[in-house]
């Protein structure tokens, strides 16, 4: 066992007046992802609970405590900050088991549990905001989107743009942001997607990695957990997904009187944002941090992209740029990494 893990168990055993002994209190790792935080199953007797290992330094500790207590005074599902020790980066939270949304999901359950999932954005949409949360500009939109430039195009592919091709990704960067700010402008947790969506037993949805949330449109969240490279739906069963989603928002007073056509771009060009995002994300995980884990999803994100630009005369140069020239050399490349 590592340093800080000891440590860890000791400062969890202080803290729920348990023995001296660490041994006491029994502590296993769990699943890490992209972050530096660091998880465990820590077990006392019949309890468990989740201890965390997140440098200050490195991970918004602060904005955690502060979201999940804004969360649980407005309804949604996120795990109780039990204890918790900032300045050594420890939290010890509620356990909410190992059904992963992820690894849950089929065509058997999704109806309940995408049901589930809305529910929780809802209340989170509704929550109340104050000065302290951070609003989504428009630079910092575009900074996001240019990721997939630096990380993805420069970085990973070393792909030289020709002046025609700069003209077609920036025009196609300005109709995805007027989309994206055009909308009602709500709190979003900004990664509601699978791997951060546990199956409670009560049948709600218990919502994790909220420490990134902010201010911005109203579908980033929905767009988020529907467009999610581990569960790719047929076009059906995606429409009626959004179309419980609206529904939902109509009723909680979010939306009233914006035509379908509105609502679609609105959720498509969020999508577009959010996933240009995510293919810069990936490669700089490759690249700068050396996990390479995620590389898979790239082909299934631009697909994404494609399939979307393609739908809309504005985006179809930018929709046939992404297909013939990025798609192909992406194919090629996380082949010869294989």
């Amino acid at each position: 066992m590592k340093e800080n893990e000891i440590a860890l168990l000791e400062w969890a055993n202080h803290q729920l007046n348990s023995s001296k002994d660490p041994a006491l209190l029994e502590m296993s790792a769990l699943r890490q992802e992209a972050s530096s935080r660091s998880y465990f199953r820590m077990t006392l007797g019949e309890l468990t609970f989740v201890g965390v290992i997140s440098l200050s330094d490195h991970e918004k500790n602060e904005e955690f405590v502060y979201f999940s207590e804004l969360f649980l005074k407005n309804g949604v599902r996120v795990p109780r900050v039990l204890f918790k020790n900032l300045e050594k980066g420890f939290m010890l939270l509620e356990d909410f088991g190992d059904k992963i949304y992820q690894f849950e999901l089929s065509r058997r359950n999704y109806q309940e549990l995408y049901s589930a999932a809305t529910d929780e954005i809802i209340l989170i949409q509704n929550s109340p905001v104050g000065g302290v949360i951070e609003s989504f500009s428009y630079e910092k939109a575009l900074k996001q989107i240019k990721l997939f430039e630096t990380w993805l195009l420069e970085s990973f592919l070393d792909l030289k743009l020709n002046i025609e091709e700069k003209k077609i990704l920036s025009e196609a960067y300005e109709i995805i942001l007027e989309s994206f700010f055009e909308q009602p402008q709500v709190l979003c947790h900004f990664d509601y997607e699978s791997r951060n969506l546990m199956v409670l037993d009560d049948g709600c949805a218990g919502v994790l990695d909220f420490q990134d949330s902010l201010v911005g449109p109203m579908f980033l969240d929905p767009v988020a957990l529907l467009k999610d490279v581990n569960h790719i739906w047929k076009e059906h069963e995606l429409k009626e997904l959004f179309d419980q989603y609206v529904n939902k928002a109509k009723i909680s007073g979010l939306i009233s009187n914006v035509p379908e056509a509105d609502l679609i771009r609105w959720f498509d060009m969020a999508g577009l944002q959010r996933q240009l995002r995510i293919l810069g994300v990936l490669c700089r995980l490759h690249i700068r941090d050396k996990k390479s884990y995620r590389l898979v999803d790239l082909e299934a994100t631009i697909s994404f992209i494609i399939r979307t630009a393609l739908s809309y005369k504005e985006l179809e140069d930018f929709g046939s740029f992404m297909e013939r020239k990025v798609l192909p050399m992406i194919v090629k490349k996380v082949e010869e990494l294989r």
